[in-house]
């Protein structure tokens, strides 16, 4: 739970940084590295550029990508959502049905 709580805080807006493919250009997409590294704080830059340089962050996005569907995906992407719903300004709250069935 402690890596995964790291993961959720470190990664929480790597999806602003995502290009998903359209149908006229279906190899035009990835992840903005420089934008997202830019957008992190400083002391966590290093890590995060040496994170986003390895084959698992690679195959990760891979999966966010082209099977966002796949259950290892929305569990993360839906535990970032649970962080956001703890914050007290937060009005709306996202649902989280993924997570919410495994209670």
């Amino acid at each position: 739970e402690s890596f995964l709580r790291f993961y959720v805080a470190v990664l929480m807006n790597y999806r602003k940084y995502l290009t998903f493919p359209t149908a006229e250009d279906p190899l035009d997409c990835g992840f903005k590295v420089t934008q997202f590294l830019a957008s992190q704080k400083t002391e966590f830059q290093p890590f995060l550029k040496q994170l986003c340089a390895t084959q698992m962050f690679d195959s990760f996005i891979t999966k966010r990508l082209f099977n966002p569907g796949l259950d290892d995906v929305t569990f993360f992407d839906e535990s970032i959502d649970a962080k956001f719903n703890r914050y007290k300004m937060r009005v709306v709250k996202i649902e989280t049905p993924f997570l919410q069935s495994a209670k």
